[in-house]
């Protein structure tokens, strides 16, 4: 296991957490944090996938294929958006992981 070294003055709301009651430590609410952060990541990427597929009308893989097929001359907000859905499908990727 592999550690990170914190100021303290960064756990000084995650104390005041503990003390209420909603974490019995700090370990338990930093995993708990960055669980909820995750969450709202996976939903926050699902909507912006969700949206490129509304206005292409097929999936993610479905359009990579479209844009690697195209030789005539190119779309550029085609070739923008692909850029911008494959880095929102990495970003779900990797903090569904984290969920």
């Amino acid at each position: 296991m592999s550690y990170v070294k914190i100021h303290r003055n960064v756990f000084a709301p995650i104390e005041d957490l503990i003390k209420i009651g909603l974490y019995k430590n700090e370990q338990e609410a930093l995993s708990a944090l960055v669980h909820d952060k995750a969450m709202f990541k996976v939903e926050h990427y699902s909507k912006k996938i969700k949206k490129m597929e509304k206005k292409y009308t097929m999936g993610f893989s479905d359009f990579e294929a479209k844009i690697k097929r195209t030789t005539n001359k190119e779309n550029f907000e085609e070739w923008d958006d692909y850029i911008l859905w494959e880095s929102y499908v990495k970003a779900l990727q990797y903090w569904s992981k984290m969920a």
